[in-house]
């Protein structure tokens, strides 16, 4: 590739691909209504509305103009700009004609070999029969993966448009000109498309966009993350799978659902992340924004593992992937599977089917993902803790000294959390006795695990002050995890209003219960507005997020103001005057209310 060109030439680049793609698409928005190439709504599809398809046609045709402006057509342009052209045409010919998985899966394959045989490739020098076949696997994949990520107003071409900007700071940061302008002309497209296709959509890409997209993301990555020094897997693809860690993450997660469920892999469906948050209660808007807000965060922590060495970039990889995994364990809570019942003979025929390892497997997949979330957060609070204590430098002999140790610790340390009943407790209701019962893990794992460091090596060459650094760093790993369930709980009913308003009379210990029931209640059609309470001296307090805002002198105007549908009573015996003054406010608007107090799961 070229030496780093001027910031400007790269500016004037994304700027020219965002003016073609943003005067294209209206375009051919009105073509492809004239011609019939609508989208109209389906079960296995999330919008509601029919929609013009085919964007892809704009964001190609403005790529198109733009590389022939300002890119020279040497080798690995011209063999981008072929394999780009040839999706394309694999995505237009889908959406017209609908072609059958395989058949795209079999031209997919293709493109990949011709890629690689362009030169794009993962660069690995001493495996290089390895690299091959992983090449191909990666362009089919992260081609699928936006083909399946364009489920949303706006999520592909929002998602795109940020793996292409940082793809840009990544080539202009290590000086590869080429690839810079090539990745700022695709943030124009992404953008300029993305004027028209954010919630509510007036056109969608289609799967020539989505194609094409995945695609030219795909290619920029492995030249981003190919340096002729790599010799390892890691060090190659550590910035190209954060960069695209929000498709993968779908992907992956989607997939692996829908086998969990005995669902195809490859059709259509409304079971990917963003329709999961949107049942939660998320906006289309609200959604779309959260997953760009996942993307930038994880394109930042791109940034910064090409800044370090491999081995702390390791770490970083360890504890996306462990966060990723508890958001995946939470999402796949959201039933979004409807499937109706068998008959009698279908239902044996299932049963026996059932008994197989990896049914069994399934059956505990939360708890095998709990396990796999702990070891990835150990591994790296161990390393950790040896970068805090030599000030983030480790010679040779330290890393060693980690690697032999590390499974020791990780056997220690597990089988420690296994027995102290750590696995038993279920994350979205962790408190205080759960707290405990990790500090205990925690605290027998750390004092086990220096024992036999002290028998194996006598501690020759390990620190005593590590092993401090990752009992205190484990324990805050490992409950913060169990924790983050909790936290996603909360800022889901933060940021939604889904549910029928309700006011709590009484800001006591039946109304903290009251609400931590219709809080963490799945079925609860209610959504708590706040408290109201004669006690002056609660006024203003917070419970579990909701404010007590005075007393019941303010409840005709907060039935009014909010739209109260419904008045709960959460007092022990209420007197009469309080139950004439609710009934009072509450009938000439038609508000229902009700005193709670004992039974308290049956009465709401």
């Amino acid at each position: 590739m070229e030496l780093l060109r001027p910031v400007s030439l790269v500016g004037a680049a994304g700027a020219s691909a965002f003016c073609l793609a943003f005067l294209l698409t209206p375009l051919v928005r009105r073509i492809a209504v004239r011609v019939g190439w609508i989208v109209r709504p389906a079960e296995d599809r999330w919008g509601r509305r029919a929609t013009a398809r085919s964007g892809g046609i704009a964001m190609f045709l403005g790529f198109l103009g733009a590389l022939l402006v300002w890119v020279s057509l040497e080798s690995v342009s011209v063999w981008l700009l072929g394999g780009a052209a040839l999706v394309f045409a694999l995505g237009l010919l889908d959406d017209l004609r609908r072609l059958p998985p395989y058949t795209k899966l079999i031209a997919q394959l293709l493109v990949g070999c011709l890629m690689v045989i362009g030169g794009i490739r993962i660069e690995l020098a001493q495996w290089t029969w390895v690299s091959i076949p992983l090449s191909v696997l990666w362009f089919v994949l992260i081609m699928n993966a936006f083909n399946l990520l364009d489920n949303m107003d706006g999520l592909a071409a929002g998602i795109g448009a940020i793996a292409s900007g940082f793809c840009m700071l990544h080539a202009m940061l290590v000086g590869q000109g080429t690839v810079a302008v090539v990745a700022a002309m695709l943030l124009g497209v992404c953008v300029g498309f993305l004027w028209y296709n954010f919630p509510p959509a007036k056109i969608y890409m289609g799967d020539s966009g989505s194609h094409f997209l995945g695609l030219m993301l795909a290619a920029l990555a492995l030249l981003l993350g190919s340096p002729p020094h790599s010799t390892s897997l890691l060090s190659v693809l550590a910035v190209p799978s954060l960069v695209l860690a929000v498709p993968l993450f779908d992907t992956c997660f989607v997939t692996l659902q829908r086998l969990a469920h005995r669902q195809h892999p490859f059709l259509g469906g409304t079971d990917h992340v963003s329709h999961r948050l949107a049942i939660l209660g998320l906006s289309v808007r609200q959604t779309v924004c959260a997953l760009y807000g996942l993307s930038l965060l994880l394109g930042v922590v791109s940034l910064l593992s090409a800044q370090v060495k491999p081995f702390q970039a390791a770490v970083l990889w360890l504890l996306i992937g462990a966060v990723l995994v508890v958001v995946g364990r939470y999402l796949a809570r959201v039933n979004v599977y409807r499937v109706g019942p068998k008959p009698a003979q279908a239902a044996v025929e299932d049963t026996a089917r059932r008994a197989t390892v990896i049914d069994t497997m399934l059956l505990h997949k939360r708890r095998l993902l709990e396990i796999l979330v702990d070891f990835a957060l150990l591994s790296s609070t161990y390393v950790v803790a040896w970068l805090l204590r030599f000030e983030g430098t480790l010679p040779p002999f330290l890393q060693q000294l980690i690697l032999t140790s590390l499974p020791i610790i990780l056997v220690v340390k597990l089988s420690c959390f296994a027995g102290c009943g750590v696995y038993r407790g279920v994350w979205r209701y962790w408190g205080l006795s759960d707290a405990v019962t990790v500090f205990k893990a925690v605290t027998l794992g750390s004092v086990l695990s220096s024992l036999v460091l002290l028998f194996l090596w006598r501690f020759e060459g390990y620190s005593r002050a590590v092993l401090i650094i990752d009992w205190a760093l484990s324990f805050l790993a490992v409950g913060g995890s169990r924790v983050l369930e909790r936290v996603l709980d909360e800022w889901i009913g933060t940021v939604t209003e889904r549910g029928e308003p309700v006011i709590i009379l009484g800001a006591g210990d039946t109304g903290e219960r009251v609400l931590r029931y219709l809080k963490y209640d799945s079925k609860s059609t209610r959504r708590v507005v706040g408290f109201l309470d004669d006690d002056a001296r609660t006024h203003g307090n917070h419970i579990h997020g909701c404010v007590v805002l005075g007393g019941r002198g303010r409840l005709v105007e907060l039935l009014k103001r909010h739209h109260i549908r419904e008045v709960l009573i959460a007092i022990s015996d209420p007197p009469g005057v309080l139950l004439e003054y609710v009934r009072a406010c509450c009938e000439p608007s038609g508000v229902a209310w009700k005193v709670v107090s004992a039974g308290l799961v049956n009465t709401l």
